[in-house]
């Protein structure tokens, strides 16, 4: 008898379908603790032992109250976790600040048990009872505080590298055995604290960078500077009622301070999406300039018992359990500034091989062209598909532009799905209003011929209440354990997210797509708050990782928006990079740290250049900050969409910004000697105008003053 297996995708869970992918989900093995005898050192006449070295740096620690330094030994500096003795002699807060500023940590902790959970209390080494032991290895110095009376415990390591400390804290050393639990920890908080009117500056991730300078007076603000990194949880309403608060989140988890001729970058290499990045000035809680990752290990929410009753607070119950780490990097004299941080975290990327192969020079920048084909708008009771641009008219549209001399171009297709966004589950075929899959293989072979790659956008993660998504199955759920859902939008699981994706590449792909450019990935990271254990950011930095890795595989390349780190690696092109401060009351001057670190490997633009608030000082920063150009086109006028969820494109008619575009683009092309090199210098010159060197000694001066800028070449050129 012959059984005949039927492979039935449709009646797969996600799971067995997210298996068939072949896309990798391994998280990374857990740090381990280090076990041996206890280590109990005689401190030396500064109160300090000596307890790591190698060729670069020297670690001390000082054995009462385990406070740390750390010996660069190429510049006889010395960097320590505290404010020293005589520093803190004319320090004017009192009682639990003053503690605070003495300890390397700061443990807040909240109640598991009582009327009142959500109280916090911070925990420091100047706690009564608190209770430590050391473990030295050849790797590294372990250090265990306990707290017998909260039943709190957990674990620091330190570990010397070839350019400076690495801080640990495993998940495996935290211990909550009581009533009390973990809610964050603030990691070297005073690490490198400096004065006011000090020469130097904090520096912190806000848009493409940010100073917070010592010699500045800053607002009083209760807060300071503290955002997460990648982007709060957008499932917890707390975090849109506590502030009323959106911001451009932090693309990517670093953090630095430059104190005279020497400053340090430091990188969160895990658990980095569930931290923040906070800053103070001095009046805030202390006399002292400080910069640092407060990592998130619970956080409060709000919840309803029913939908009428008013919110009440919470705390979540299950402990984010990931190791955490942060790398800092120190640097010395002409190294020493946002610049020379910069180039730390681009050395960074690149010994973790999220920066690989630099760019290959061309003759000609390449112009991003981004078209909307349509969406779909609601009509007398029904959906109804609108037009805005069709595939023989795009073809017309890059056929115009190459003969008005715009030589190089990447076109990325919008509105090709079967009714637009409306059933983001029924993609295709792909709309007949634009000319059907017949006229997309006709536009993308004929752009094959000229040269000219296509890629389609898609948004894999926010999935609508049209369709035939489950989301009790496949969404995000929230702190409170239910699906999250934003007006009939839901987010989907990273599995169901990948599987999507792989189904959809994996038919464009008989189409000849060049490419996927994708809309959320790159820009948003959630956790999961399942039932049976919380799925962290880890795991869907990995699933989106592999997902990359695969589309580029399948079809070529892979883009993203924003361009988040965890995206690094496996993106060929990011658009909208930050390039704007977030006016934060805390931040004196934006720097393009981000860019800098970028330029050369990842080809990135910022606003499109037809969507602009300012056309002028926005295409210079574009040109400052080594950008390319793009603009978002349609054929017919973008009136046709303001019924439509496009309707953000208010004025894209291609015909009225024909010449814009091709006067812009000889801007942009007359730099294109620069596209694959690395930059090594940036500097305010005046009020309005700012210079940006290449590694090849070419220098880019951008005045926004008198709205130019020109270029003196280098010797290299």
């Amino acid at each position: 008898m012959l059984l005949l297996l039927v492979f039935k995708p449709w009646e797969q869970t996600t799971a067995e379908r997210f298996s068939h992918t072949g896309i990798a989900a391994d998280l990374p093995t857990p740090d381990a603790l280090y076990e041996g005898d206890p280590w109990k050192p005689a401190a030396g006449a500064d109160g300090y032992a000596l307890a790591l070295e190698n060729e670069h740096y020297a670690l001390y620690v000082r054995p009462d109250n385990t406070q740390i330094a750390v010996l660069d030994k190429a510049s006889g500096y010395r960097w320590s976790s505290n404010p020293t003795k005589e520093e803190l002699a004319g320090e004017t807060v009192k009682g639990q600040l003053l503690a605070n500023l003495q300890s390397p940590f700061l443990l807040t902790h909240v109640r598991t048990q009582g009327a009142d959970q959500t109280v916090r209390e911070t925990l420091s080494n100047q706690t009564a009872g608190m209770q430590t032991a050391m473990v030295r290895k050849t790797e590294g110095l372990q250090i265990e505080y306990s707290f017998p009376a909260k039943q709190l415990g957990f674990v620091m390591q330190y570990e010397l590298t070839d350019s400076g400390l690495t801080v640990k804290v495993p998940a495996a050393g935290i211990r909550e055995e009581g009533a009390s639990a973990l809610f964050s920890l603030d990691v070297l908080p005073y690490f490198g604290a400096a004065p006011a009117k000090e020469n130097g500056y904090v520096f912190v991730p806000d848009g493409p960078g940010g100073l917070i300078r010592f010699d500045q007076e800053h607002a009083s603000l209760t807060r300071g500077y503290s955002h997460q990194v990648y982007g709060k949880e957008v499932t917890n309403e707390e975090n849109w009622t506590r502030t009323g608060e959106r911001r451009e989140d932090i693309a990517y988890p670093v953090f630095g301070l430059k104190k005279g001729d020497h400053a340090f970058l430091a990188v969160m290499t895990k658990g980095e999406d569930s931290a923040n990045v906070s800053a103070m000035a001095p009046g805030l809680k202390s006399s002292f300039y400080q910069v640092f990752s407060s990592q998130i290990y619970r956080e409060e929410y709000l919840y309803r018992m029913s939908r009428l009753a008013a919110p009440s607070k919470a705390v979540q119950k299950e402990r984010l359990n990931r190791d955490r780490e942060v790398e800092y990097r120190f640097l010395n004299g002409a190294d020493a500034d946002y610049v020379g941080m910069a180039g730390a975290y681009r050395s960074y990327l690149q010994e973790t091989g999220r920066l690989t192969e630099a760019l290959k020079p061309v003759d000609h920048v390449p112009l991003y062209l981004k078209i909307m084909g349509g969406n779909y708008e609601k009509a007398f009771g029904r959906i109804r598909y609108v037009a805005a641009t069709t595939f023989e008219q795009a073809s017309d549209i890059v056929s115009t532009l190459q003969s008005k001399g715009v030589a190089s171009l990447r076109t990325i297709f919008y509105g090709w799905q079967n009714e637009g966004d409306y059933n983001m589950e029924k993609r295709f075929p792909i709309d007949p209003a634009l000319g059907g899959e017949p006229a997309a293989k006709t536009f993308i072979s004929g752009m094959k011929e000229r040269g000219v790659p296509v890629s389609f956008s898609e948004d894999f993660l926010w999935v609508d209440g049209h369709s035939s998504f489950s989301g009790k199955t496949d969404a995000i759920r929230g702190i409170d354990g239910t699906a999250y859902v934003d007006d009939g939008w839901y987010i989907a699981k990273p599995a169901y997210t990948a599987v999507t994706a792989a189904d959809t590449v994996n038919r464009l792909k008989r189409l000849g797509v060049n490419g996927i450019h994708f809309s959320g990935i790159g820009e948003m990271l959630l956790n999961d708050y399942e039932p049976s254990g919380i799925q962290t950011r880890e795991y869907a930095k990995t699933v989106y990782d592999g997902l990359l890795k695969y589309t580029r595989d399948t079809l070529g390349s892979a883009s993203v928006n924003q361009g988040d780190a965890y995206a690094l690696g496996q993106t060929d092109y990011i658009d909208g990079l930050p390039s704007e401060s977030s006016y934060d009351f805390m931040i004196d001057e934006t720097v393009p740290f981000y860019p800098i670190v970028l330029h050369g490997f990842v080809p990135y633009t910022f606003g499109d250049g037809n969507l602009r608030d300012d056309e002028d000082a926005e295409l210079l920063r574009a040109i400052e900050y080594g950008a390319l150009p793009s603009f978002f086109v349609t054929h017919d006028d973008s009136r046709k969409l303001k019924d439509t969820p496009s309707n953000f494109l208010y004025s894209s008619r291609f015909d009225k910004w024909e010449r814009r575009i091709e006067e812009e683009y000889a801007k942009f092309d007359s730099l294109s000697q620069l596209y694959s090199m690395r930059i090594i210098g940036h500097e305010k010159l005046s009020g309005q105008k700012y210079a940006t060197t290449y590694e090849d000694g070419t220098r880019v001066i951008v005045d926004y003053g008198v709205k130019n800028f020109t270029v003196e070449k280098g010797a290299g050129k």
